[in-house]
């Protein structure tokens, strides 16, 4: 795993390389075991490497034969040696045996095509001299993320914000147009981010950057896939054996390896396939919250640690020390992200550094196979909307509204929408009549459209789908998974130079996932069926079937109680939330608002944006 950066400039970047080298040792944690810079006519590139596969050699940038290719890249093509092997026999030799060198060679016989015969997680860029274009890269589902910026003929891209700028290319301007998308999401959704100019290359895509200007493809997607007609038998064996070779795939390290074990259905799926390739022992890592009462997983992961003979470590995480670790959840992350357990994520693996420096996680999997409690509310909702005549939301009176509390307001827009306007995935905070009551009133009236776009370009490529259900999934896993959840995880772990793998998210499984009946994936309003039917005999039917929790801070309760009175003065006593009005911060934070859960993630969303604003901006 790596951080990279590649810079290209016409007219010719001699005499920059000081520069470059100050901008990709930005990412220092992100390659704390080696890095490399190379600068020639119009292209800068550079790399900071975390050496986990061919650790003596595989250095970048790294060339081709004729120096005419160089390529800075940061992943895992975790069937390298696949692709490695029909290359030989198609006459190319190999001096290394990493993966870096596989995509160049492949890129010389298929060119751009050659990302297709890639399975994996990755970022990169790589020129080509006699081209003059530079290609860009990032992987089908966005676990590796990749920043850029454009002006007038110039491009810049890296693996984080810092490095861009770091080249001193353009100012560090506020980008006030997402700021509703965040204040909904908790996150702001591709391709914007909040700082203005700083754009994510979207997922399944690359972009070709020449002195023609730079083109945008979507090499991949998942929305046409051919629906397989299958029963549930064959469906939970062709699952086991598809997830039993992806995880065997994933293991490939010459370094240690562990798992993330949150004590939840998926982190457990990953410690029992782990087991079944014959990891022994598996090193597992868990975070707990000391007198969490019920919202504690800490004991289902003691019961699947000790089922499978792990070596098990627990980092247990205080109120204090998540107030006091805000300010490294928003410098790490650099967009403002609204995820307890990123900070949980961050000091857990710290932990797991000292052990290992690769790890497996269970992410994905609720996208993927349906696992939201949110998916099977929407479907309900669905339901009645057909029942309840158009425009009934908004012959209700005002005074009666106004009456209503937050929830009670929420799913009254809902279920007087259509699926495509209210569904805004399983972290929204806001509706329209919310914006009303929540918003300064010019804001509320002129905050913009960005929101609205952003889902509606997803919706409009299921379109065609008749099922609401993979019409969600397919949206969540285009916004909230790689814009919110695989941020979190890539930044979280790389700040502890420690690399991520996600099976669930392998484009195998995702495909086939996609291929499947709806009732297979949501039975009788219980999510990830298939997947829990295909791990039965693997994990006790307590882990299996419980009720689904999510890697659970409890927040809540700490801002509820003794950081209650320290996050009241904090949000209503500053001026940096300027588009916010003043009563509505006193009923979030009041002794009545702080711990309902509706209002939680609320609060944590002002608090992190505070927090960004103050060490960026102020």
């Amino acid at each position: 795993m790596c951080g990279i950066l590649a810079w290209y400039q016409p007219a010719g970047l001699e005499g920059r390389q000081d520069l470059v080298e100050t901008a990709t040792a930005q990412m220092m944690h992100r390659g704390p075991d080696g890095g490399g810079v190379h600068v020639e006519g119009p292209i800068a590139l550079g790399h900071r490497r975390l050496s986990i596969i061919d650790l003596d050699s595989g250095q970048q940038p790294m060339f081709d034969e004729t120096g005419d290719l160089a390529l800075v890249y940061n992943g895992e093509i975790y069937n390298f040696l696949e692709i490695r092997e029909r290359l030989e026999k198609l006459g190319h030799t190999f001096k290394t045996r990493c993966d870096t060198e596989v995509i160049l060679r492949a890129y010389r016989e298929w060119d751009t095509d050659c990302v297709e015969h890639f399975n994996g997680m990755f970022a990169f860029a790589l020129w080509d001299r006699q081209m003059r274009r530079l290609w860009v890269v990032r992987d089908r589902m966005g676990i590796k993320p990749l920043y850029y910026w454009s002006d007038k003929g110039q491009f810049a891209c890296a693996s984080e914000i810092k490095p861009l700028f770091a080249l001193d290319l353009f100012p560090r301007e506020f980008n006030e147009k997402v700021v509703d998308a965040y204040l909904t999401l908790g996150y702001v959704p591709a391709p914007e981010t909040m700082f203005q100019g700083v754009r994510k290359l979207e997922p399944g895509c690359f972009l070709e950057v020449t002195e023609s200007g730079i083109r945008e493809t979507r090499y991949w997607d998942f929305c046409n896939v051919e629906p397989l007609e299958i029963g549930e038998d064959e469906a939970r064996e062709r699952l086991l054996e598809l997830l039993s070779r992806t995880t065997k795939e994933y293991l490939i390290s010459d370094v240690p390896l562990g798992v993330f074990l949150s004590g939840g259905l998926d982190s457990s799926a990953m410690v029992a396939l782990m087991d079944r390739s014959g990891v022994d022992p598996i090193n597992s890592f868990t975070a707990g919250f000391r007198n969490a009462g019920e919202n504690s997983e800490e004991g289902y992961a003691r019961t699947v640690a000790a089922q499978y003979r792990c070596r098990h470590f627990v980092h247990h995480l205080e109120s204090g020390a998540f107030m006091d670790s805000l300010k490294t959840l928003v410098l790490q992350a650099e967009e403002p992200v609204v995820e307890p357990a990123a900070i949980a994520l961050y000091h857990l693996a710290k932990l797991a550094r000292s052990e290992v420096t690769v790890l497996l996680s269970g992410e994905g999997s609720d996208e993927v196979f349906a696992g939201y409690g949110l998916y099977r509310r929407m479907l309900q909702l669905n339901r009645w909307r057909s029942r309840i005549p158009q425009g009934t939301g908004d012959a209700i009176p005002s005074t009666l509204k106004r009456r209503l509390g937050d929830k009670q307001l929420k799913y009254l827009d809902w279920i007087t929408t259509t699926l495509r306007r209210s569904y805004q995935g399983t972290s929204a905070n806001l509706t329209p009549s919310l914006r009303q009551r929540f918003y300064k009133e010019d804001f509320a009236r002129d905050h913009g459209d960005y929101l609205e776009n952003a889902f509606n370009k997803h919706f409009n490529r299921v379109s065609h789908l008749k099922d609401p259900l993979a019409q969600m999934q397919y949206v969540d896993s285009k916004t909230w998974l790689p814009d919110d959840l695989l941020l979190k995880a890539d930044k979280m772990t790389m700040a502890a130079s420690v690399e991520l793998r996600v099976p669930f998210l392998d484009h195998h499984v995702v495909e086939f996932a996609a291929s499947l009946p709806a009732g297979l994936k949501m039975n009788d309003g219980q999510g990830k069926w298939i997947l829990k039917k295909s791990l039965e005999g693997l994990l006790p039917e307590e882990i299996i079937y419980r009720k689904k929790m999510g890697f659970p801070v409890p927040t809540g309760k700490w801002f509820a109680s003794n950081l209650r009175v320290q996050i009241q003065e904090r949000l209503c006593e500053s001026d940096l939330l300027p588009w916010i009005r003043r009563d509505a911060l006193f009923r979030l934070t009041d002794e009545k608002g702080a711990g309902q859960e509706v209002n939680d993630r609320m609060i944590m969303a002002l608090l992190v944006l505070q927090v960004w604003r103050e060490e960026y901006w102020v």
